[in-house]
């Protein structure tokens, strides 16, 4: 399986449509932009750390102190992607359901592991639907992946719904990898959050990112917990997976005196989100997904409109939105994902979308039955996106 891309591909659109690269907007990385920002002294404090090997330290602890878990659970990784890859390690041998549409590394972290995947397709009717209604389909297997919220439907399984699934008297015993990379864009998110039922369900290791929270992807920091094979897991894991300028950001911001500022910036963007949502109900030929993330998943109902033909029309007025054209399960073309960002920023977006999409409507109906209404008088031909690599 080839290596995935991910995030906006920021230079290669500047390339492509020809402008600078800090003039967009980039709605296709799903960050909160508004967590507390890195001074510039800090970066200058820590740059010493670059000349020398991590030491050991209290980075577990500190992870433990703020998300309010056990140390002896927790494992630090290099961003959630790292704890999703050295987790698939564990399960040499196992049959591994894979629920589809999902983050591609999932079924990828598997591939080099000698062990039998299986994607399990969801139809767009229970995407948004509580687990209980499909998991069913879970039965025949040794380990389920799922991410909660999920990527990129948005879709968010309550704690009590997955603890009773956890529970269920299943004929073959199971492992249940969770990802809550986005959990903390959940409203109530404490209530909710797996970490505080590790004790109770050793078959289970949840996944966790710092980068999307903390706006802080370019550092990779996240960590895995579990109360079952952490061991394991640690003598699997490669020395220094964790570089020194993460110890020193860790020591910096996890830290009570940042807890309040941070919380406050999910509470706002989970406010944000709800408006976004609202905005983008009102443009025709457009569904929208709830989502309980920092991001939107439309699906264009309209036939005149096309994913790529949208994204390049976007594009080329700086703003970046991803195409869901990989994501397995997704009809291609169909399907746009958009972040929260702040409320001038999603404004924008709005305001950019309603005018493409009213033209494109605007332009079929110009059309004589049989014509393409991409290629009609006053519409500009635009290439679709090419990606080195996958997007995800």
């Amino acid at each position: 399986m080839s290596q995935a891309f991910h995030g906006g591909g920021i230079r290669q659109a500047a390339e492509r449509f020809g402008l600078p690269i800090e003039s967009f907007v980039d709605f296709s990385s799903n960050v909160n932009v508004l967590a507390p920002a890195v001074a510039a002294t800090d970066w200058e404090r820590w740059m010493t750390e670059i000349y020398r090997y991590p030491e050991p330290g209290n980075l577990t602890e500190q992870l433990a102190n703020f998300y309010d878990t056990k140390a002896e659970h927790i494992l630090p990784t290099a961003g959630a992607i790292e704890a999703l890859y050295l987790s698939a390690r564990l399960f040499v041998g196992s049959k591994v359901a894979v629920v589809e549409p999902t983050f591609s590394d999932y079924s990828r972290a598997f591939s080099g592991v000698p062990c039998s995947v299986e994607r399990i397709p969801l139809t767009p009717d229970l995407w948004v639907s509580c687990i209980q209604e499909w998991a069913d389909r879970l039965a025949e297997f040794d380990v389920v992946v799922l991410g909660n919220p999920n990527n990129p439907t948005g879709t968010f399984q309550s704690l009590a719904d997955l603890t009773a699934l956890f529970d269920s008297r299943w004929t073959r015993p199971k492992q249940w990898i969770v990802d809550e990379a986005f959990i903390e864009f959940v409203t109530g998110f404490k209530d909710e959050t797996l970490l505080s039922r590790l004790a109770d369900y050793p078959s289970l290791i949840v996944l966790r990112s710092l980068t999307k929270s903390w706006h802080i992807p370019g550092l990779r920091f996240g960590f895995l917990a579990t109360a079952g094979r952490i061991r394991e897991l640690e003598r699997i894991q490669p020395p220094w997976s964790v570089n020194g300028v993460v110890h020193a950001w860790a020591r910096e911001f996890l830290r009570e005196e940042h807890r309040a500022e941070y919380l406050a910036s999910l509470r706002m963007l989970v406010k944000l989100g709800h408006d976004l949502e609202a905005s983008l109900r009102l443009i025709p030929g457009i569904k929208v997904y709830p989502s309980a993330a920092n991001f939107v998943l439309l699906e264009l109902t309209d036939p005149s409109f096309d994913a790529n033909r949208i994204y390049a029309e976007l594009g080329c007025r700086g703003i970046l939105v991803r195409v869901c054209d990989s994501f397995c399960g997704m009809p291609k073309g169909r399907f746009l994902r958009v972040a929260v960002r702040t409320a001038p920023e999603n404004q924008r977006l709005v305001g950019l979308l309603s005018e493409i999409c009213a033209r494109l409507m605007g332009q079929a109906s110009q059309q004589s039955p049989g014509t393409n209404a991409f290629s009609g008088s006053g519409a500009r031909s635009i290439s679709p996106p090419v990606f080195d690599h996958e997007v995800v």
